[in-house]
């Protein structure tokens, strides 16, 4: 009986291909992965800003924020930032949301305040100062 059980399994290994030796293709494809290097460097600025659409719906100005090239973007009025223009700050828009570099690397430049994410653009008001500094009161408070 043990004879019998032990030529059924050695029958059943030799049929089953998972028993025997990997196929050429399966060795192939796990070689090649092991081969090839993984890239686990952070996206440059040229490849963010080229890769990414800015939506319609958001005005877009100039060629990057703080600098030319950098993916974030000066922001004019639209419907969608109408709301958080203020005279006394820039609004800056940046691709992705608040926890990706650009924005990250903003805000912590700026002490800019996130505004809101919209249409995949986080909305940054970085503030300028007193708009009104300089101006003073005319007596009897007439403007």
């Amino acid at each position: 009986m043990m004879f019998v059980v032990r030529s059924v399994l050695a029958i059943s290994c030799l049929a089953l291909p998972s028993c025997g030796q990997s196929t050429p293709a399966k060795k192939s494809a796990e070689s090649d992965a092991a081969d090839s290097p993984s890239d686990t460097s952070e996206p440059s600025k040229a490849d963010i800003s080229e890769s990414f659409a800015w939506p319609s719906v958001i005005a877009v100005m100039g060629d990057g924020y703080p600098g030319a090239g950098d993916p974030c973007r000066r922001l004019g009025e639209s419907a969608l930032t109408v709301n958080y223009l203020d005279d006394s700050a820039i609004l800056v828009g940046c691709p992705g949301d608040r926890s990706d570099p650009a924005a990250v690397a903003v805000l912590a430049a700026t002490g800019g305040e996130v505004m809101a994410v919209a249409e995949g653009v986080t909305m940054i008001s970085v503030p300028q100062g007193d708009a009104n500094a300089g101006m003073s009161e005319r007596p009897g408070g007439a403007q």
